[in-house]
C-alpha cells in the first residue's frame, strides 16, 4: 500500500499532488477550511503572533504544504493591518512544482521565501526555534495496513490482475519483525485493519531533532484517539479517496486521479514526540480551538439585506467552523513544545 500511495500521490509526472489538475474548491475534489473563509487564516495569524510572544520565539513560521498559497496569504493580510506583516518571517515548505508555481503567483509582492524540499529548509535554518504549522499534511503520508490472523501478522498489499487488468488487494505475512506491530498496536483490535505511516513517523522524528528548544509545533488534521479505533466503523480502516467531492471507499480507484487520505493516529503522533522531548500543550476540536481563539469576535453586523454581501458569507463560514460536523468536531488542533533536547 505504501508504494502504491507514494506513486499514486507523489509521481513526479502522474502523481496526484504534483499534477496540475485542480484539487481545492468547487472544482476540485475537497475544500480546506481556509478555502471556507479567510477568518480560518486571521485567527491563525494571531495565534502565531501570541505563541512567538508568550514562547519568546524566533519571529519565524514555516507552513509546511501551503497548497494555494491561500492560507498564507489571509495570514500575512492580518499581520499588514495589524502593524506587524514585516516582524514576522513566513517560510513554505512545498514539494509539488505545481503548487509552487500557484504559491508564487498568489503572494506575488510578499516577502515569503519558498523551499521545495525539508532537506534545503534545514541547511537555511540550521538553528531553528520558531513555529511549525501544518495543515491537513500529516494525513498525506504513505501508510501501511496490518492485520492479524490467526496469532500472525499480515500486511495488506497491492498486486495487479492480469485477468481483470486491475489493481487488487492481498495479504502477505509480515516479515520485517522489527516493526514491533503487537506492542504498537496494543491497545487495538488486531482482527481490525490496522494503520500505520512510517514515513510520518520518520518526518515528525527528523522534525522534532532539527528544531531547537521551545519550539513550538501546530498540527491541524482530521483523526482519532485511544478507544475511538476500536469502533466498529473502523473495522477496515479509514483509508479513503477524495474525488470531485465525492468520498472514494476503494482508495485504487482513479489512481493519481484522486486524494487518497486517511485519519491520524494521534497516539502515534504523541508517542513519537514523547521519545524527542516534546511536550502536548493542547488538544482539542478545531471548532474549539477558534471559538477560544476569537472566532465570534469576526462576526458582522451586517447591515445589508443582500444574503450574498461579504458579511453575510462571513458570518455563514463562522457558523460552519462551530456548526459544520466536519469543520467543528472532524478536525482536531494539537499543539506541542519542546522542553528539552534528547540525545
Amino acid at each position: 500500500m505504501e508504494q502504491f500511495m507514494e506513486l499514486a500521490l507523489y509521481h513526479p509526472d502522474f502523481g496526484y499532488y504534483m499534477s496540475e489538475q485542480k484539487k481545492i474548491g468547487k472544482n476540485g475534489d475537497f475544500y480546506t477550511s481556509s478555502s471556507v473563509s479567510d477568518v480560518f487564516g486571521k485567527i491563525w495569524a494571531d495565534v502565531f503572533a501570541k505563541t512567538i510572544h508568550e514562547h519568546k520565539l524566533d519571529p519565524i513560521i514555516v507552513e509546511f504544504g501551503a497548497g494555494t498559497g491561500r492560507f498564507a496569504k489571509q495570514v500575512l493580510s492580518r499581520w499588514k493591518d495589524n502593524g506587524i506583516g514585516k516582524q514576522i518571517s513566513y517560510t513554505i515548505v512545498e514539494k509539488s512544482p505545481y503548487h509552487r508555481q500557484l504559491l508564487q503567483n498568489e503572494l506575488t509582492g510578499s516577502s515569503v521565501t519558498i523551499f521545495c524540499s525539508f532537506e534545503e529548509l534545514k541547511e537555511s535554518y540550521p538553528d531553528f526555534k520558531g513555529i511549525i504549522f501544518a495543515n491537513e499534511v500529516l494525513d498525506a503520508f504513505p501508510l501501511r495496513i496490518f492485520q492479524k490472523q490467526k496469532n500472525n501478522w499480515f500486511e495488506k498489499v497491492i498486486v495487479f490482475d492480469e485477468d481483470t487488468d486491475e489493481f487488487c488487494f492481498k495479504y502477505i505475512k509480515a516479515s520485517d519483525q522489527s516493526l514491533s506491530l503487537d506492542k504498537r498496536f496494543a491497545s487495538r483490535r488486531s482482527d481490525f485493519e490496522l494503520e500505520v505511516s512510517f514515513q510520518m513517523m520518520n518526518w515528525l522524528n527528523d522534525l522534532y531533532e532539527w528544531t531547537g528548544e521551545k519550539s513550538v509545533y501546530f498540527f491541524v488534521d482530521y483523526g482519532y484517539r485511544g478507544e475511538e479505533w476500536n469502533r466498529e466503523a473502523l473495522k477496515e480502516g479509514s483509508i479513503r479517496g477524495y474525488h470531485k467531492h465525492k468520498i472514494e471507499n476503494n482508495p485504487l480507484t482513479y489512481p493519481g486521479k484522486m486524494d487518497i487520505t486517511y485519519h491520524v493516529d494521534w497516539d502515534q503522533v504523541e508517542n513519537a514526540a514523547k521519545g524527542k522531548g516534546i511536550e502536548t500543550i493542547h488538544f482539542c476540536m478545531q471548532g474549539e480551538f477558534l471559538l477560544k481563539e476569537g472566532l465570534l469576535s469576526h462576526l458582522n453586523n451586517a447591515g445589508s439585506t443582500d444574503p450574498f454581501s461579504a458579511g453575510h458569507k462571513r458570518n455563514r463560514a463562522i457558523r460552519s467552523f462551530l456548526l459544520d460536523s466536519t469543520l467543528a468536531n472532524g478536525f482536531q488542533v494539537i499543539k506541542q513544545q519542546k522542553k528539552r533536547t534528547v540525545l
